[in-house]
């Protein structure tokens, strides 16, 4: 009866189902709709229709230009390592960047690359419409172009009998659109950024759950308010109704995180792999850690409900932000800098535990992690626990 009565307690609060299940499932239709093929490592998409004003020449305009020839011939293309059975490009001639610009306001042309030679320096022009895979493969050009530039001119200095082979083979090699890699494994695995967004947010729907503990805590704790005065006259035993209030929103908690997992995985095709026993198991110590971190939340900070509620929430802001959540290659900063700091980062530890869950051939390193929240449970709980036992009821 307890348990029940708990559940639908839980299920009324309209935050906390949509902080912990609506919003995650929104920011993940959000990331499909913005990556799109991205996300799944395909891409494809029409000739963008381009053109190039040289505005002064030097060699680095015209290697510019000859790169954006060899993006626009389909049998180079279709011969190089890029990937792609047609250009990338579409060359529309202009004469001036006056009538190019007009084209780009006329909605006859996506993208104008100005190019001073004399500064080796690109600027790029869209117009208003222009959609994420244009500014893409714009980018992706533009950068490119940069980085290999600056390979030609150092080898134009240490190895000059190799520039004409060098040349051939950069303005071969110009990586459009393909799904960015950054590394994330101690053994040199990357992980594709865009799938890197849906497991993050995974993690970030489970830490939520730091609420729910606090709310447990609250649950159990005699008080003047109305529910603490039935809790403290209640014939129940202490521990019968904690595990009632604990167990309800735990249960609730797990439910929601599968059906997430399930969402991303049929809906949005994100991979979750084939370790059914240990995506569970993973699944249940991730909520009960987050559950476990809010009810020492809920015990050790100060204020009402809300105010401990708006710490705990603070806190996996800010922990979800340092795993990469919203700037996906900064964990690898800090591995650099600071790298404690990933250590100890509870949404770090699980992103990382749930990437090598699901990508990784060996599940070492996934069982380290998940050991680390495992231990990082159980002290919290401890806690909790001997807090709770020691705690004088307030007077009626």
């Amino acid at each position: 009866m307890m348990f029940t009565y708990y559940l639908r307690k839980t299920l009324r609060d309209k935050g906390y189902i949509f902080w912990s299940l609506a919003f995650p499932l929104l920011l993940m239709l959000c990331f499909n709709v913005t990556f799109m093929g991205p996300a799944k490592g395909e891409v494809d998409f029409e000739p963008v229709k381009s053109s190039v004003i040289v505005e002064s020449e030097s060699e680095f305009s015209k290697e510019f230009e000859t790169v954006l020839s060899n993006l626009a011939d389909s049998e180079t293309v279709k011969n190089s390592n890029m990937g792609y059975n047609h250009a990338i490009v579409e060359l529309l001639d202009s004469s001036s960047r006056e009538e190019a610009e007009k084209m780009i306001l006329d909605n006859d042309m996506q993208v104008l690359y100005l190019v001073n030679g004399e500064k080796e320096t690109i600027e790029v022009k869209v117009g208003d419409g222009a959609n994420m895979t244009t500014l893409m493969v714009a980018r992706s050009i533009v950068e490119s172009y940069r980085r290999n530039y600056t390979i030609i001119k150092d080898a134009a200095v240490t190895a000059p009998d190799k520039i004409e082979a060098v040349m051939k083979s950069l303005s071969e090699s110009v990586p459009v659109m393909k799904a960015k890699t950054t590394y994330l494994g101690d053994d040199g695995s990357s992980a594709n950024v865009y799938m890197w967004y849906f497991y993050s947010t995974i993690v970030m729907g489970m830490f939520f759950n730091v609420t729910s503990g606090i709310r447990t805590v609250f649950d159990i704790q005699g008080n003047l308010s109305g529910a603490g005065m039935r809790t403290s006259v209640s014939p129940s035993k202490k521990a019968k109704i904690l595990l009632s209030a604990f167990f309800s929103r735990y249960s609730l908690a797990c439910a929601m995180t599968f059906f997430e997992l399930f969402c991303m995985n049929k809906f949005f095709d994100i991979p979750v792999g084939s370790r059914l026993p240990e995506i569970i198991l993973f699944v249940l110590i991730g909520n009960l850690f987050s559950m476990s971190l809010g009810c020492c939340f809920g015990l050790f900070t100060k204020g009402d409900e809300n105010a401990r509620e708006n710490k705990a929430t603070a806190f996996v802001m800010l922990s979800v932000f340092l795993s990469g959540e919203m700037i996906v290659q900064l964990p690898g900063l800090l591995e650099k800098s600071f790298p404690i700091l990933n250590q100890i980062n509870p949404a770090t530890i699980m992103n990382f535990a749930f990437y090598r869950l699901v990508n990784y051939p060996t599940l070492t390193g996934f069982w380290m992690n998940l050991l680390k929240i495992a231990i990082a449970t159980v002290v919290f709980l401890g806690i909790s626990i001997m807090k709770l036992r020691r705690e004088k009821y307030a007077a009626l």
